[in-house]
């Protein structure tokens, strides 16, 4: 497979459902390669909530946490807030994440 990688999402409602694609990216032999590794519904819009099941798509498609480099994503509290976001309790696990 690949070793380093980072993923990106961006919630988009359709309906009462929000839907969550989580993409990846990463380097091959030959050169930058993305995709879409799952479209995920997102019942409640907390820190909590999306983190877990980020962290469970990861590891559904067998990618190791420590190999995460970056996160992606708009530019919310929920997802990049300074005391309680999806991006500090990635960095928790993983102190040099960028976002």
């Amino acid at each position: 497979m690949f070793h380093f990688f980072s993923i990106y999402y961006d919630a988009s409602n359709k309906g009462n459902i929000k839907i969550v694609p989580i993409v990846v990216q990463f380097f091959s032999k030959t050169g930058v390669k993305h995709g879409i590794l799952e479209f995920i519904e997102q019942m409640h819009e907390s820190a909590d909530d999306l983190f877990a099941n980020i962290e469970y798509v990861l590891e559904a498609n067998e990618l190791k946490l420590n190999q995460l480099v970056s996160l992606g994503s708009d530019n919310t509290n929920v997802n990049v807030g300074n005391h309680h976001s999806v991006f500090t309790l990635f960095e928790k696990l993983l102190p040099g994440l960028i976002k």
